[in-house]
């Protein structure tokens, strides 16, 4: 996977994350939350409908009261009763859903007066019955049609009770159900449909086969009312006609026997505000993350490009193109980057030249070895012949110091190997001397002590010959007096320390820093001999060897070196 994928992911979850619990809060608390107080509002509304319609019939009963309290209801005395009653239809005709014959009279065998054109008979119905035979203030009947202009309506029946508290007869008072219908059908909640009935399923607002073919089923009509007689107000969860989900609203409305005021709403339009609460979120979640998106396409490119061309320089530089600098002017976390990159380049051009500079410098020693190997070769043989002849002629001298150069000629040679052992290295130099010795006379004199312990082990040849040269040529021979030469070689640890100190004219501080300064940056200088063995020792140990010089003008000079033991060896045949 990119990282600039990466990023862009890492975008997408960031505001995911953030979204997701604000959705599950919602969708687990606060539609919850809502959804309750949609419940609790909407029946709080239906609850105020039935009691403005508990109100308006309130209003009506009380007219009925006020015309039983009438000095000749009693009596019922309709001689002055039927004006009175005439009038009060007239007057209010419109608040009872505009009946001219609104209110009715009559005896307790039920035939009442409406006005001197209409009279009706009443005793066998229920409402009659019951008001007649119960308690109860006033009864109100299940819908009928009006005899006087074939509308619905309903009936308050008040029993007439005289001063005796005897009931002597009754009074009828005709509402129009269009007039409660009016206040039903007014209830706008939710695109709900309302509706008025009792216990026994009689339907007042409009007609039951309308309701159950377009509402509600029968059986849902049986459920609220089983659900009313528990509680006078309250909700029933059913489906609708059409199968929706839906909720019933239903209240008892006050000052009615069983009469209630029921409204059915879809769940879908209760729930639509936080539905769309929650579907607007959703959408700007979804704008979010495509939001997040494009800025994090932005934002990863700011950040990928920039190490896009860092690894194309990279790729350059695996291919050998150590000039492939990376160029940046920000000043973030790749800027550095960068800038690390490029110190890396410039330490490994740097590295290789000096790599360079050092194989050549070896290649360089090594050409010199190889032509002070190739001279004493040819001289050994030259020289071998001169000492038989100078036997021949009794020259023993002369034969002694001819013997002493061959040996330190073969030894020179060591068969083309890079090591020798301590012992041959000792001689080499101990031949060296002798001849040294029959030049000066016995103003050169020596002594070569060796641990015998450590003189199989091997060192690099010609390690200590320059040395002694160095002691002879810059120290002794300056000095013009007699001196001596003393080397000692034994272990130090697992190191072997090796010694050339000279009682010669010693070096003043000033050239002896400068010849240390020298050693320690490896610039050839007139010491060359010194400054071989310094670069031989370096490439064959690294920094496991160490060189020092110590000397005193006018005392002598001491060169120690110290190189890791070596105990293989190996054999040369002569020559």
């Amino acid at each position: 996977m990119s990282l600039r994928l990466k990023i862009i992911i890492s975008f997408v979850l960031c505001i995911a994350f953030a979204i997701s619990p604000i959705l599950i809060i919602l969708e687990t608390t606060v539609k919850t939350s809502n959804m309750e107080q949609a419940e609790y509002q909407t029946l709080q509304l239906i609850n105020s409908k039935s009691n403005e319609i508990g109100s308006w019939l309130n209003q009506r009963i009380s007219e009925i009261r006020i015309i039983h309290e009438h000095a000749s209801t009693k009596n019922l005395d309709l001689v002055t009763l039927k004006p009175y009653l005439t009038n009060l239809n007239k007057v209010l005709s419109n608040q009872y859903g505009n009946f001219n014959e609104t209110f009715a009279i009559g005896a307790v065998d039920g035939y009442g007066w409406v006005n001197d054109n209409i009279t009706i008979d009443i005793s066998g119905r229920d409402y009659f019955e019951k008001v007649m035979s119960s308690p109860k203030e006033y009864i109100i009947s299940k819908p009928i049609i009006s005899k006087s202009d074939s509308t619905p309506a309903f009936i308050i029946c008040y029993p007439i009770v005289n001063d005796n508290g005897d009931k002597v007869g009754f009074i009828n008072g005709a509402v129009n159900l269009d007039k409660i219908s009016e206040i039903a059908a007014g209830i706008d909640v939710y695109d709900g449909f309302s509706w008025i009935m009792n216990e026994d399923m009689d339907i007042y607002s409009i007609s039951k086969e309308e309701l159950t073919s377009k509402y509600i089923e029968s059986e849902g009509l049986s459920e609220i009312i089983r659900s009313s007689m528990a509680a006078n107000f309250g909700t029933v969860a059913l489906k609708d006609k059409s199968g929706n989900d839906s909720t019933v609203f239903y209240s008892s409305i006050p000052y009615t026997e069983d009469l209630m005021l029921c409204t059915m709403i879809k769940n879908t339009n209760i729930f639509a505000q936080t539905n769309d609460i929650i579907n607007m979120i959703f959408k700007v979640g979804i704008v979010l993350l495509l939001s997040a998106v494009l800025f994090a396409i932005m934002v990863s490119g700011t950040i990928v490009k920039p190490l896009q061309k860092l690894k194309i320089q990279m790729v350059e530089v695996s291919s050998g193109n150590l000039d492939s600098f990376f160029n940046y002017s920000g000043s973030d976390e790749i800027s550095v980057l960068g800038t690390v990159f490029n110190q890396m380049l410039m330490d490994i051009k740097k590295l290789i030249k000096q790599v360079y500079d050092v194989q050549a410098q070896k290649r360089n020693a090594e050409l010199r070895v190889l032509q002070s190997q190739i001279n004493p070769h040819f001289l050994y043989n030259t020289l071998d012949t001169i000492q038989w002849k100078a036997l021949d002629y009794n020259a023993y001298d002369v034969a002694d110091m001819i013997n002493s150069l061959s040996n330190f000629f073969r030894l020179s040679l060591s068969c083309g190997k890079e090591f020798v052992t301590i012992y041959d290295e000792t001689e080499h130099v101990r031949n060296y001397l002798e001849i040294q010795k029959m030049r000066y006379k016995d103003k050169v004199n020596y002594n070569i002590n060796l641990t015998k312990q450590i003189s199989q082990n091997l060192i690099p040849k010609m390690i200590i010959q320059p040395l002694v040269e160095n002691s002879i040529y810059h120290g002794l021979k300056l000095k013009k007096q007699k001196g001596t030469i003393n080397i000692d070689i034994f272990q130090d640890n697992d190191q072997v320390k090796i010694e050339v100190e000279d009682s010669g004219l010693g070096i003043n501080i000033e050239k002896l820093m400068e010849i240390r300064i020298n050693l320690m940056n490896s610039i050839e200088s007139e010491h060359y001999g010194l400054y071989n063995i310094n670069e031989r020792l370096k490439l064959t140990f690294g920094d496991k060897y160490s060189i020092s010089i110590d000397s005193k003008y006018g005392i002598g000079t001491k060169v120690s070196i110290k190189i890791p033991k070596i105990s293989e060896g190996f054999q040369c045949s002569e020559l």
